[in-house]
């Protein structure tokens, strides 16, 4: 049997199929989309990851109090000091240790060192006398210059002439050390000789004209 044609050539059974796939196209279509909708209200939020505190936390064992305080006689300027004397008289700490300069001579300093600076200098004799009743240390000795009211550090020098204390001083005996710094002949009016014998002791401190 011939199908008639509806002038369009297509028969009435093929439009009726074409319509029917096109209805299936659409109510799956429907179902799809009610399917995703449905699905992406089930399911939460995305997680943005932690969130920060706004307060940073301290650390339980970050005890300001823990940390070491600078102790001011450490330092430089603040060491502990005996009272001033002048160059020519002798320094005694009460305790039976006796410093003094023996001698003073006026020199041409020599730069043989990292950091020296050749021209005037002074050299600087120092005795030290131990009736303490112990025996001293003389490697803890340390021997400074300071030129004017401001305390301006002296260069330190080897030569000529440097000797500086050295070995242990017995009780009952004395010992000598050579020290030499950079003074200019213009600034010999004010200077500042201070020893440094033990940790935490005053140390001997002569003031004066020197050269």
């Amino acid at each position: 049997m011939v199908e008639a044609s509806d002038g369009s050539g297509r028969s009435p059974r093929r439009r009726i199929w074409v319509w029917v796939a096109v209805a299936a196209a659409v109510v799956i279509a429907v179902i799809v989309y009610i399917a995703l909708t449905a699905g992406a209200g089930d399911d939460p939020a995305p997680s943005s990851g932690p969130t920060p505190s706004s307060t940073a936390e301290t650390p339980t064992d970050a005890d300001p109090s823990a940390q070491p305080t600078p102790d001011p006689s450490a330092t430089p300027g603040t060491m502990p000091e005996l009272g001033p004397v002048a160059p020519d008289e002798p320094a005694d700490n009460g305790a039976g240790l006796v410093a003094s300069i023996t001698a003073m001579t006026s020199v041409q300093g020599e730069a043989v060192q990292a950091g020296e600076i050749a021209g005037p200098a002074v050299q600087f004799t120092l005795s030290l006398t131990n009736d303490t009743g112990e025996d001293v240390d003389l490697g803890l000795i340390s021997v400074n210059a300071y030129l004017g009211e401001g305390r301006t550090p002296a260069g330190g020098l080897v030569r000529p002439g440097g000797d500086p204390f050295s070995g242990t001083l017995a009780d009952g005996d004395s010992a000598e050390g050579v020290y030499v710094f950079s003074i200019p002949e213009n600034q010999r009016d004010d200077v500042t000789l201070t020893v440094d014998y033990r940790a935490g002791q005053p140390a001997f401190v002569f003031r004066g004209a020197v050269g």
